[in-house]
């Protein structure tokens, strides 16, 4: 049976009054949906309201209500005369701290009709989520961070109607999956007891709010929902991540780890769940990169070596060069170790054939400047592999203090799960030769693409889903890592490559 959306569309014959029943329009609208709904009370927004008299009569006392499920009950969005034409779309929004990736969502059918990735206009306060909660302490820095992203919502949502070819009016519900600062600059929330120990957040749980009210371009009674956070860096769209990928279900034992900003790791099966976050994986972003890029069409998104240990590459959409993006560097840097490009501490061999020197510094090329879309060698700095091993040895070091608090080892895990913007595929084998992830059998391992917006998508698609992300949210053991004292002793082995232990990865020996 297929589960009910989030948001749905009747058509109704309501009563006509007479001088005998003189009852309201909106009495006579539930009288109408009694029969319908179960009993939970319909609550009107101020634009259903205001459009209801009108439509009914231009209707003729047939309408076409759109209406959201808000859990205790229901919210009526919208009303429109019965023979109107009205396209009503959910929007479902992965608010990452670098990308926010939009989709239009056709509720009934369930079709993504239309998908955007762009850049978070807050990048220009600073490129990760700490930064910014220092920015945000200046002098009307709050506001211009909040301006920022609302502008990117807005600029995300007129592209996708744009490709659509319809109004922003369509949208009728907005799904947003984030972490945790990101809803706190969305919503205007001083972040600053985030960034200090003991790291409280203002709320990890929101109420259904009003998209137009917050700022964001919908119709004027489409509900904002935000999928609930854990704790302050372990926010919402770790959330969707686990309600897309179903491991509170699951017997077998799972890994899920998102390469975003935060380096978000999840240990656990139905029994438990634990997770952690460092700051980890920006790198993997593009961020902090001279040629990191999201993974859109002119991207990197594959890096081997050739028979004659050459580089070689492929980009999305198989357009000249423009940029590198997460996998590209994944396979960028197993590659440069393959090939001698680099040693195991990450350093740049000058003598490799791959290795060009820009103002007397090495830099290792993987497309030249004739094969670029920019005109310009496309090369990884040593700064650059620097960052990247930082990332991997963060989020591997992750994995190894929740194994350790659950007294389990890679050996016992059954699944990881990679989450994150990458291109189309990603191999294997170079993300294991890095050290990113564990030496483990590679059919245990698996990239699954945007896990946050996934669960948003799944959000739109099912309200038992959206109780499902409540109860996932409120099941999470947060680990602190800078209160683990092994952490840091984990986080300095693993900046080799692949590990300064290599009996962890015996078939890379």
């Amino acid at each position: 049976m297929k589960p009910a959306s989030l948001l749905q569309q009747y058509r109704l014959n309501v009563s006509v009054p007479s001088l005998s029943d003189t009852a309201s329009d909106f009495e006579r609208l539930q009288r109408a949906l009694l029969p319908i709904l179960d009993s939970r009370p319909v609550q009107p927004s101020l634009a259903s309201l205001q459009d209801l008299g009108p439509a009914l009569r231009l209707g003729e006392w047939q309408v076409s209500v759109t209406l959201t499920d808000a859990g205790d009950s229901w919210r009526l969005v919208r009303v429109n005369p019965a023979q109107s034409k009205v396209h009503i779309y959910g929007l479902a929004v992965d608010l990452g701290t670098t990308t926010v990736v939009g989709e239009l969502i056709e509720p009934g059918s369930g079709k993504v009709l239309a998908s955007r990735i762009i850049y978070n206009g807050q990048r220009q306060f600073g490129v990760d989520v700490t930064t910014r909660m220092m920015y945000a302490e200046k002098k009307d820095g709050l506001t211009e961070l909040r301006q920022a992203i609302l502008n990117t919502m807005n600029e995300l949502i007129a592209t996708l109607c744009t490709d659509l070819e319809c109004h922003s009016d369509a949208i009728s519900a907005i799904v947003i999956a984030g972490n945790t600062i990101m809803m706190h600059l969305l919503l205007g929330f001083d972040p600053s007891s985030i960034r200090r120990d003991p790291y409280v957040p203002t709320a990890t749980v929101y109420p259904i709010l009003s998209a137009v009210e917050t700022g964001i371009n919908a119709h004027p009674g489409a509900p904002l929902y935000l999928f609930p956070a854990a704790s302050g860096y372990v926010g919402g769209d770790v959330t969707a991540g686990l309600l897309a990928t179903g491991i509170s279900d699951k017997e077998a034992t799972s890994i899920l780890i998102d390469i975003g900003t935060n380096g978000e790791t999840i240990l656990g099966n139905r029994d438990f769940l634990l997770a952690c976050s460092g700051s980890a994986g920006s790198a993997f972003e593009g961020c902090g990169l001279r040629w990191g890029m999201a993974a859109q069409p002119g991207a990197i998104d594959r890096v081997w070596v050739t028979a004659s240990n050459e580089l070689a590459y492929q980009t999305v959409g198989g357009v000249p060069a423009r940029g590198i993006c997460g996998s590209g560097l994944i396979e960028a840097l197993g590659a440069f170790l393959q090939s001698g490009a680099i040693d195991r501490s990450g350093k740049v061999n000058r003598n490799s054939s791959q290795v060009i020197l820009i103002d007397g510094n090495p830099e290792v090329m993987i497309a030249p400047e004739n094969e670029t879309a920019v005109g310009e060698n496309l090369t990884l700095r040593q700064g650059d592999i620097d960052n990247l091993i930082r990332d991997k040895a963060a989020l591997f070091a992750g994995s190894r203090i929740l194994l350790a608090n659950a007294d389990l080892s890679f050996t016992d895990v059954d699944e990881i799960l990679i989450a994150g913007n990458f291109g189309q595929s990603l191999e294997v084998e170079q993300a294991v030769r890095i050290g990113l992830l564990p030496d483990i059998p590679r059919e245990r391992i698996h990239f699954i693409g945007n896990s946050s917006l996934a669960g948003a998508r799944s959000a739109i698609l099912s309200a038992e889903a959206w109780q499902k992300a409540q109860q996932i949210a409120a099941s999470l053991t947060c680990l602190e890592l800078t209160a683990e004292t092994r952490y840091f002793e984990e986080y300095t082995a693993a900046l080799f490559l692949p590990h300064t232990n290599l009996d962890l990865f015996p078939s890379l020996i």
